[in-house]
């Protein structure tokens, strides 16, 4: 296809699953239902499958298939628009081609906040902040924070898997642009009040890494230094600083790509160079090189004027399949194949009078049936 003729994706286009009522009646083994509905997106599950018998139902809900069925899943990237929180568009990537919906997380006056952790999102309202598996409206009021919040994007919901719980983090800003000297955090189902955990010992330049907004791995939560990570292990509750490879500072791209965390960066004019951080040891892998060329050239004509300013905003593929827009006009994106170069391009359905409808949050997200009770 002609990169002059992008391709429109429609907003709540989603698979359409060739299985029906009538799949209940033969005796499949339990296992191979199993395998199937394994394979299928969590949409799909949720608005058919589960109606199909009273057996199927509690497959479907059982922890077995609700921990298969998350491992077997791949993230999406959700955009949610700034001057509108309580609305975002979902885009996945199935079976090579992109699916995009609207993500929906309940009730119009819930602000959604930009994270998610194993298919579980934090929401807000007036008063209370909320944990809400978006898929199965499932919700938990957490305890109420002690201060006043002005930056709500700085909460992170993290899993602690060697504990099988979920810990939000938050770093304290007592003064405006000062470094934290504590960080709240709250393990859910658990804690009735914040803690405080004290990091006035780290050095300062690390405290003031605090300061960034940070990217969550599963169950490490990272602040991005001039020339280091700072990770935090949910499970032990504890700090390591990872020195990160030379790289340069105005072309780097810190980004979740499932449990580690990756950066693109600029090695050259017209190459782009990926590298993987193990989240648990700090160990930096590069993983490859691209030229930036081909894409630049390929898509010539889909962002025009605004081509030399295209970045990355997430993975929609572990170490496969890059997502892109420019710094620009935010609905215009393609999803590229690092590996194969295949470039699919999408525009954002929008509301093209408001004048801020070209600017987004990006974060990772997976559908999932994952339940905070038992």
């Amino acid at each position: 296809m002609d990169a002059s003729e992008p391709k429109t994706m429609v907003s709540g286009s989603r698979c359409i699953c060739p299985y029906s009522k009538r799949c209940a009646r033969k005796s499949l083994p339990q296992e191979m239902i199993f395998t199937i509905l394994l394979h299928l997106p969590a949409l799909v599950i949720r608005d058919l499958m589960r109606h199909v018998s009273r057996e199927w139902d509690l497959m479907i809900r059982s922890p077995n298939f609700i921990h298969c069925h998350l491992l077997n899943s791949t993230s999406g990237i959700i955009f949610q628009r700034f001057s509108e929180p309580r609305n975002a568009i979902y885009v996945e990537m199935r079976g090579g081609s992109l699916e995009i919906s609207k993500f929906d997380c309940g009730s119009g006056h819930l602000h959604l906040i930009p994270t998610s952790c194993n298919g579980l999102s934090l929401i807000r309202d007036s008063r209370d902040l909320y944990i809400i598996n978006p898929l199965t409206k499932q919700r938990t009021v957490l305890p109420p924070f002690f201060l006043l919040i002005g930056l709500h994007s700085q909460f992170k919901l993290a899993f602690a898997e060697a504990s099988m719980e979920y810990k939000v983090v938050y770093a304290l800003r007592l003064k405006p642009h000062a470094p934290p000297k504590q960080i709240a955090m709250l393990t859910v189902g658990v804690d009735k009040v914040w803690r405080q955990i004290d990091v006035e010992h780290l050095p300062l330049k690390t405290r003031i890494a605090l300061n960034t907004f940070p990217v969550v791995t599963g169950g490490y939560v990272h602040w991005i230094g001039e020339s280091f990570v700072l990770t935090l292990n949910v499970d032990t509750e504890t700090f390591c600083e990872f020195s990160m490879p030379r790289l340069r500072e105005r072309f780097r791209y810190f980004l979740p790509m499932g449990s580690n965390l990756s950066v693109v960066y600029g090695s050259s004019k017209f190459t782009r160079d990926v590298w993987e951080m193990n989240s648990k040891t700090g160990e930096w892998t590069m993983l490859l090189s691209f030229d930036w060329r081909l894409v630049r050239y390929r898509l010539k004509g889909f962002f025009n004027k605004y081509r030399e300013k295209i970045v990355p905003i997430g993975w929609l593929a572990v170490r496969e399949v890059l997502a892109f827009t420019t710094s620009h006009d935010q609905r215009r994106c393609i999803a590229y194949n690092v590996k194969t170069t295949e470039i699919q391009w999408f525009e954002l359905v929008t509301d093209f009078s408001n004048t801020d409808a070209k600017a987004y949050n990006f974060f990772s997200h997976v559908n999932s049936f994952v339940c905070l009770e038992g």
